[in-house]
């Protein structure tokens, strides 16, 4: 842990892994089929030390005028 993490505390930024995306021929080899290699996932990133946690669930509220 970084020295000013733990003066200050983490400083948390939201970060997304996308899972690359591999191209297979399919049966009569004239089409590519897309397959994922994983799934998306959604995490915190501690900018100075670079630990990471699972990120919380965050809803969207929109104000009416």
């Amino acid at each position: 842990m970084n020295f000013f993490c733990r003066l200050l505390g983490h400083t948390w930024v939201p970060k997304f892994d996308s899972p690359k995306t591999r191209w297979n021929t399919g049966e009569s080899a004239a089409e590519l089929i897309a397959t994922p290699t994983g799934k998306p996932r959604l995490y915190d990133e501690c900018a100075r030390c670079r630990a990471q946690q699972d990120a919380p669930v965050r809803s969207r509220e929109t104000k009416a005028s």
